[in-house]
């Protein structure tokens, strides 16, 4: 229940829900980010262009396959010998178990048949996990569109040499094609009530838009930076003005 204040005769109703408060913002690009290849090689084909529009999975690069099948072929016959080694392993160890139950064969025959039984499974199971590395390896060779981007900026061309994995070269950098980012610098006290998921209002290029506050962050100033994110619009660019409205 509101209480009443009077104040030189007007009746106030206490607790009434404030003003919307308008902050000046810009946009920018959501989720903007640097893709690299995380395998060392060099650039066969590019497909990707800046300033376009990519759906999930889309192929932007990839290296000469060459080596990465190669390993792939090399790792297969290892994995195929080993499964019949393995299989001879298993063979003469049931044999030595039918001998050993029948007292013809000692205990040391009994326990060596099966050491060599579980070091073929020990070789085949590492065996197989170079298969998978080398697979996999392959698939990483190519780069594709890990979310539906636009590409901002590309660096890769064909020929690039990409030699440490550990410091990936950068070759594209994209960000979200289907929202941006409302950003404005706020006082301590403007942010008290926010928090992230929370919605708010954007106001750009003549239109109104339902936001979902993404990010609040301190800066070395003291203030906080509020991100809102929003749908992408036709007509709306990073770098236009814009207002965000929070209740």
């Amino acid at each position: 229940m509101k209480s009443i204040l009077f104040m030189g005769g007007l009746a106030l109703a206490a607790g009434s829900t404030a003003q919307a408060a308008d902050h000046a913002a810009e946009l920018s690009w959501s989720g903007r980010v640097s893709l690299a290849m995380p395998v060392p090689g060099v650039v066969e084909t590019v497909t990707a262009q800046a300033g376009q529009r990519l759906n999930k999975g889309d192929l932007m690069a990839a290296l000469n396959p060459s080596a990465f099948k190669a390993g792939v072929a090399e790792a297969k016959a290892d994995v195929d010998r080993l499964i019949l080694e393995q299989a001879d392993a298993q063979r003469d160890l049931a044999r030595v178990k039918e001998l050993y139950a029948r007292t013809v064969s000692a205990t040391t025959e009994l326990d060596a048949a099966q050491l060599r039984a579980d070091r073929a499974a020990a070789t085949l199971a590492g065996a197989q996990a170079r298969l998978e590395k080398a697979r996999r390896q392959l698939e990483e060779s190519e780069l594709h569109a890990p979310f539906d981007a636009i590409v901002l900026a590309r660096m890769a061309e064909p020929g690039l040499a990409i030699a440490n994995a550990c410091q990936p070269t950068p070759l594209f950098t994209v960000a979200r094609a289907d929202e941006l980012m409302a950003y404005a610098v706020l006082q301590p006290d403007q942010v008290a009530r926010q928090s992230p998921g929370r919605k708010a209002e954007v106001l750009a290029g003549g239109h109104s838009f339902q936001g979902e506050i993404r990010g609040i962050s301190l800066r070395d100033d003291g203030k906080y930076r509020l991100e809102v994110a929003v749908p992408r619009q036709h007509g709306l660019m990073p770098g236009q003005p814009a207002t965000i409205r929070l209740p």
